[in-house]
């Protein structure tokens, strides 16, 4: 990103002065090292000498996925993780180093939220058959051995996700298939695992077997105990490939029922109406994706009025491969609990397009968005 200023000796560089100046001879950030929570932002302030240089400046990060920057220096953050953000004026380099940390709690994360963690709106999985969604993308910290509910929809663990094990003291947000970590003949079972080889993912010994039924104790919501949730283990699940498609579908009672969006300039997703709904009075909703993430643009608080609607938002977090994860707030995939050969069913939500009819290697980590049925909510 470039552009061209003048400025005084300590200056935010987002101004461009037409008197004639001096040339460059150094340039620094007046803060060489940044913490900030995602989503924020943090106009970078630099000094120069002589204080009445002119210069063209080039700014770059190191990982746009967690942390972007402007052509003013201003640095939005994307997603938990560390990267350097760098200004190239005239030859003459500056580095800071931004650590984006988890964002504190938002007030109104809680809006249309149940006692039991769900967003209190009801969708179509088959004829007659429907759902909730958890509040959020499910996360695990290995550390403590401890499962919760991400406190906001948007919100997802990055490059947290990133050089795994049994003693990682951090929530994760990425699983490899069926790494509920109970036992269901899966080698690989734990939900840390890293192990490239997809045949150790394979419950039942047999690949065609799914995560449900009597393979039911692979699926990472059917065991576990959910923090602050801690009585309802045995409730959740996630999807089957087929009650994904029905859900997506572009015919029937959910036609048109989906679109991608962005939520306060930063976090990008799949938003999914429920069934019964009224929109807010004064926030827009635009299905499927024909301006890709742009195609519905939500502030915070437009965000809770959906919300509060009963929409829910699936964020696009990325994946994991082995120890390295990518693609953070670029795209998005979440397991289902079908098997497909050394593969598994999952749904995908990138820039262009959402698709139900795509498979995934089994050690690949990818997200887990836990539902419980309707016929189970009356027990709670």
């Amino acid at each position: 990103m470039k552009s061209i200023f003048r400025i005084s000796a300590v200056a935010v560089l987002g101004f461009l002065v037409a008197a004639c100046g001096s040339k460059l001879r150094s340039i620094s950030f007046v803060s060489e090292q940044v913490t900030i929570e995602v989503g924020d932002t943090y106009q970078i302030a630099v000094a120069v000498l002589p204080d009445d240089a002119d210069f063209v400046a080039l700014w770059s990060s190191s990982n746009p996925s967690v942390a972007s920057v402007d052509e003013k220096g201003l640095v939005v953050a994307n997603a938990i993780g560390t990267c350097k953000v760098t200004v190239d004026a005239d030859g003459k380099t500056a580095t800071c180093d931004i650590t984006v940390v988890e964002a504190a709690d938002i007030p109104g994360a809680d809006v249309n939220v149940t006692e039991y963690g769900a967003i209190n709106s009801y969708f179509s999985i088959g004829a007659n058959r429907q759902v909730q969604f958890s509040r959020g993308n499910l996360q695990y910290k290995a550390s403590t051995g401890t499962w919760r509910f991400a406190t906001a929809q948007w919100l997802c663990r990055g490059l947290d996700n990133q050089y795994i094990s049994a003693t990682t003291d951090r929530w994760i947000d990425l699983f490899g298939w069926a790494t509920s970590g109970s036992s269901s003949g899966a080698v690989a079972n734990q939900p840390y695992a890293t192990d490239p080889d997809d045949s150790h993912y394979i419950v039942g010994g047999d690949i065609s077997c799914d995560i449900t039924g009597t393979y039911a104790r692979g699926d990472w919501g059917r065991t576990n105990h959910i923090q602050d949730y801690e009585l309802r283990s045995g409730y959740w699940r996630v999807l089957t490939a087929e009650e994904w498609q029905y859900l997506l579908s572009d015919e029937g009672e959910r036609s048109n029922r989906w679109g991608l969006a962005t939520i306060n300039g930063v976090f990008h997703g799949l938003v999914l109406i429920p069934d019964q709904w009224s929109a807010p009075s004064e926030v827009g909703f635009t299905s499927r994706a024909p301006q890709g993430f742009n195609t519905n643009k939500y502030n915070y608080r437009e965000w809770m009025e959906m919300q509060a609607s009963g929409a829910v938002f699936l964020p696009a977090a990325g994946v994991r491969d082995g120890q390295t994860s990518e693609s953070v707030n670029l795209e998005g995939y979440y397991w289902s609990a079908t098997a497909d050969g050394n593969a598994a069913h999952a749904i995908y939500v990138g820039n262009e397009t959402v698709s139900a009819l795509i498979s995934r290697y089994r050690h690949l980590g990818l997200s887990v968005r836990l539902v419980i049925d309707r016929s189970s909510v009356s027990g709670l």
